[in-house]
């Protein structure tokens, strides 16, 4: 997936926003990366305190933004701050994970790209803001880099 993004983007210039951020994989990848900041937002509070942790640990704390919220309801109040690189990977349990996808381009950037895992029996509906640029399947999980246009 970064070799995906870093033919179309320079991570290191990169406001990262990494939803459902679990361990925080994907967001603590892009800062290794060189991103400017990453926002790591999740329910899971535990997730965020190992987050926390790392983030220390890399003396990386001053980049970063965590935030223990729903998801969902995190985009809809969220409004004026801008990402380049947003990291989308709701639980599986989701029936709709488009429905963040539609959530979430107000806070990307143009021509900034969305990376979004689901289940590979869920198809994505986009509109005409959105294009996917890239998708790919392994085993049971679809995933794809969406680009805001």
């Amino acid at each position: 997936m970064f070799n995906w993004i870093r033919q179309d983007i320079e991570i290191a210039e990169c406001k990262v926003l990494d939803l459902f951020c679990g361990s925080g994989v994907l967001g603590l990848e892009a800062m290794s990366r060189g991103a400017v900041s990453a926002c790591f937002v999740d329910y899971n509070m535990k997730s965020l305190v190992g987050i926390s942790s790392l983030l220390t640990r890399l003396n990386a704390s001053h980049k970063a933004t965590l935030i223990n919220e729903e998801v969902l309801s995190w985009l809809e109040h969220n409004i004026g701050k801008q990402y380049d690189l947003v990291f989308l990977d709701p639980p599986f349990a989701f029936d709709n994970p488009a429905i963040y996808l539609s959530k979430v381009k107000h806070l990307v950037k143009k021509n900034g790209l969305v990376y979004l895992e689901n289940k590979s029996s869920t198809s994505i509906t986009l509109d005409s803001e959105v294009e996917c640029w890239r998708s790919a399947k392994a085993g049971t999980v679809y995933y794809g880099l969406y680009r805001i246009l």
